[in-house]
């Protein structure tokens, strides 16, 4: 008789017929997915038109890396070059596409093209990485079908999503706001000096 109650509370346990701590513990709900505010609405349109100052942030998210790991080494006048061009980015309360997409040319133009290179192919990888984490992810929207573009971009910029949404909604600049990107950008620019 034993044994068969035994076996009985077990097969209750083990079926979720009776909590494991007893009937007077209550389950927690699950939370409550986030949505995205009101009037906030992102179309490939929107992404389209601030994608230099996503890739800008990809640039200056990657370009630590290479100097630390010496996949490029710069000289004296390139380094003074780039900290030159990008040191206002701290202090710069706004940063249009335009501006952005001027920065990133003239940051590419100060590289070499081998240094260049090292740059592209960092990229492909950081793309690459992005690409096969997203293969293997199962995204689920509470409100309607997923972005994938900003998905994608959320999974390389630094910040993420947040980033990617605050650059959407308004010409913001990252670096002038505390948080992943200023202080990629002053480990850049500590990497840069003499």
């Amino acid at each position: 008789m034993t044994r068969l109650i035994l076996r009985a509370t077990l097969a209750l346990l083990l079926l979720g017929g009776v909590g494991a701590a007893g009937p007077s513990v209550a389950r927690m709900p699950l939370p409550a997915p986030q949505r995205v505010p009101e009037g906030f609405s992102v179309n490939p349109k929107a992404i389209q038109d601030v994608l230099p100052t996503l890739d800008l942030l990809i640039t200056v998210q990657l370009l630590p890396g290479l100097l630390e790991r010496e996949e490029i080494t710069l000289d004296a006048v390139a380094s003074q070059d780039l900290r030159a061009l990008l040191r206002p980015l701290l202090t710069r309360k706004a940063l249009p596409p335009a501006d952005a997409r001027r920065l990133e040319t003239s940051l590419h133009a100060i590289l070499s093209p081998s240094q260049e290179l090292a740059l592209k192919q960092a990229r492909a990888a950081l793309e690459a990485r992005t690409q096969a984490f997203m293969t293997r992810a199962r995204f689920a929207t509470p409100d309607g079908p997923l972005n994938l573009t900003l998905t994608r971009y959320g999974l390389m910029v630094p910040g993420g999503q947040a980033t990617v949404k605050a650059v959407l909604g308004a010409n913001v600049s990252p670096y002038a706001q505390a948080g992943v990107n200023a202080e990629l950008l002053a480990r850049l620019l500590d990497l840069l000096e003499p």
